[in-house]
């Protein structure tokens, strides 16, 4: 962390690489043709991460479209969970994109202010909604919590626990709802986004001619469904390269 924990002010958690470490590794593994993708939760984690691609780019465009290397290069962080407002526009401004789990932001909701104080949660933690421009990439972190993504898209539209359906509060008006993002711009990130980040648009997250046939089958369409009913989703049927390998008895 860029400052103590609120609770805790003779720690401010730890690096596992040191700053030098992280952009020559960076800087390396782009150079050899590797998406780097950096794991960061803290403030000032992210912003070591954003730092080491920001001077690789300088390396990797020195003259080129700034855009159009970027897309070629598609910079990631993993988590992107706590971020200083500062660095939230470098990230916008480098076409960094943010992997995030909407599901951590409601499972830590209960503790999380605590640990880092009103005014850090309020414009750092769990950013969904102010990260939209940059295409954010959406999952679980599965083991860590349920790979279920209709919990995922409950908790980004909610900002409720998927458990519970409630915010810390014990209510539903959701926590920092400003924060919330809609069904669309939910499946978007964990469909098309995800593809982009990996480099597979046009072949995932998409059913479309040339696409792998990967799909699954829903008992009515998620824009009909009450929001509540979000968190009691199932699966009816679930196909992969055109074959159906799961059937609901």
């Amino acid at each position: 962390m860029i400052e103590p924990y609120t609770d805790k002010s003779s720690s401010s958690g730890s690096l596992l690489v040191n700053a030098s470490t992280l952009s020559s590794l960076t800087l390396d593994w782009a150079k050899e043709g590797y998406q780097v993708n950096i794991h960061a939760i803290g403030d000032l984690a992210n912003r070591l991460a954003i730092d080491a691609f920001e001077a690789a780019l300088g390396v990797l465009c020195p003259n080129g479209n700034a855009h159009k290397c970027r897309d070629k290069h598609r910079f990631r962080i993993e988590h992107a969970q706590i971020i200083h407002s500062d660095d939230q526009k470098r990230m916008t401004d480098l076409g960094i994109i943010p992997s995030i789990q909407p599901t951590h932001a409601t499972s830590d909701m209960g503790y999380a202010e605590s640990r880092l104080g009103v005014e850090r949660t309020r414009s750092e933690a769990y950013r969904m909604r102010s990260l939209l421009p940059l295409g954010p990439v959406l999952g679980s972190d599965f083991p860590v919590e349920p790979a279920n993504i209709f919990e995922g898209i409950y908790a980004a539209m909610t900002r409720c626990s998927p458990r519970t359906g409630l915010d810390p509060s014990g209510g539903k008006n959701g926590w920092y709802p400003e924060e919330t993002i809609s069904l669309e711009e939910s499946l978007k990130g964990f469909t098309v986004n995800p593809a982009y980040g990996a480099f597979l648009e046009g072949k995932a997250g998409v059913i479309g001619v040339g696409a792998y046939a990967d799909w699954v089958v829903l008992d009515e369409p998620l824009e009909s469904m009450d929001i509540e009913a979000l968190r009691m989703v199932t699966v009816r049927e679930t196909w992969v390269g055109g074959k159906c390998v799961y059937r609901r008895p």
